[in-house]
């Protein structure tokens, strides 16, 4: 009976977070479970548009109930979401992480200043990502699949599914980037500043201010709350400098702001549930365009984490543990 007490209040105290690994002894934990459970999955490369060669991995396994393609976010790598997958793999289901080109361990576009956020076309990113998932992904047989996509990759996750709606059978969309956040500027001026200075020329230079990698600290306003997990990420770039990268370019705001644009336009296209994570203190991105597309798609539903920042899969505890059970719904109700 007393064993029986025990058991019942860790079910009450840990709820259906049994799956998480805490910011309480973080790195060990991390060091321990997380990265071996990453590093052993299998790695690979493809040719992207302009024969760009695109990093991926898989976590595949027997059994699978379907699968799940993981897109990261603006100057990340899909290394980042390591305990993202960690605490899906319960699920049961296949999972499959790229690189986007010019990002990660992918193959970078400029040769002058590998550390250039750069695209000659956005429709380059969702190219590489149909190759990924009719070359790579469904080499295997899935019963469904699902899309999870951050910022950046969740505008490019919107954008397919308006292109290629029978790809996937529902997307979760964290904090997609479907209207950057331009401040000083308004968005008409931000875009005009960008298709001009491209169309004089400068496309492949780092907008005002931008430049090479530099570090930053976690005081200078991350896009997360969770110290743990800013050092998670800081440790990443220090272990694997190639994929640093710096400040993005002119082209890259350009062709970012019409790809949010037309997202928005086309929602009414997707029609696989959609969950939409939205942040109270995002400073990456606006949400009127993530709030214009919940409103136009056929089938979806915005969460509103308050207090959350930009990144709500790489936040505090609290924030992020609610995040993750309803991403485990929302892929079980499908």
């Amino acid at each position: 009976m007393k064993k029986l007490c025990v058991l019942c209040c860790l079910i009450v105290f840990y709820g259906s977070n049994l799956f998480a690994i805490s910011e309480e002894g973080y790195q060990t934990n991390y060091m321990n479970y997380v990265k071996p459970y990453y590093e052993n999955g299998e790695f690979g490369t493809f040719e992207g548009v302009n024969s760009i060669k695109i990093a991926y991995a898989k976590f595949e396994v027997a059994d699978e109930k379907g699968a799940i393609v993981i897109l990261h976010g603006k100057s990340e790598s899909m290394i980042k979401y390591a305990e993202v997958i960690y605490d899906l793999k319960d699920l049961g289901y296949s999972m499959y992480l790229m690189d986007l080109r010019g990002m990660g361990f992918s193959e970078r576009l400029l040769d002058d200043d590998t550390d250039k956020i750069y695209v000659h076309s956005f429709n380059d990113y969702i190219a590489d990502v149909k190759t990924f998932v009719d070359t790579v992904v469904q080499a295997k047989l899935h019963t469904k699949t699902i899309i999870v996509a951050h910022s950046l990759g969740g505008a490019i996750a919107a954008r397919y599914l308006e292109q290629f709606p029978d790809d996937f059978n529902g997307a979760v969309l964290s904090s997609p980037m479907l209207t950057i956040n331009a401040e000083p500027f308004t968005q008409l001026e931000a875009y005009l500043l960008a298709a001009v200075s491209t169309r004089h020329g400068h496309g492949t230079d780092y907008i005002p201010s931008g430049g090479p990698y530099a570090p930053w600290t976690f005081v200078e306003g991350t896009d997360t709350h969770s110290y743990a997990r800013y050092i998670m990420e800081r440790d990443l770039l220090n272990d694997y400098p190639q994929i640093r990268l710096g400040d993005v370019t002119y082209n890259w705001v350009k062709q970012a702001m019409e790809l949010g644009w037309a997202a928005q336009f086309d929602a009414r296209a997707i029609t696989v549930p959609v969950l939409l994570f939205q942040a109270q203190d995002d400073t990456a991105v606006k949400p009127a365009g993530q709030n214009y597309l919940c409103r136009r798609a056929h089938d979806s539903r915005k969460i509103f984490f308050y207090g959350a920042r930009h990144e709500i899969l790489m936040e505090i505890d609290s924030i992020r543990d609610e995040a993750m059970n309803y991403i485990r719904d929302f892929i079980e109700e499908l």
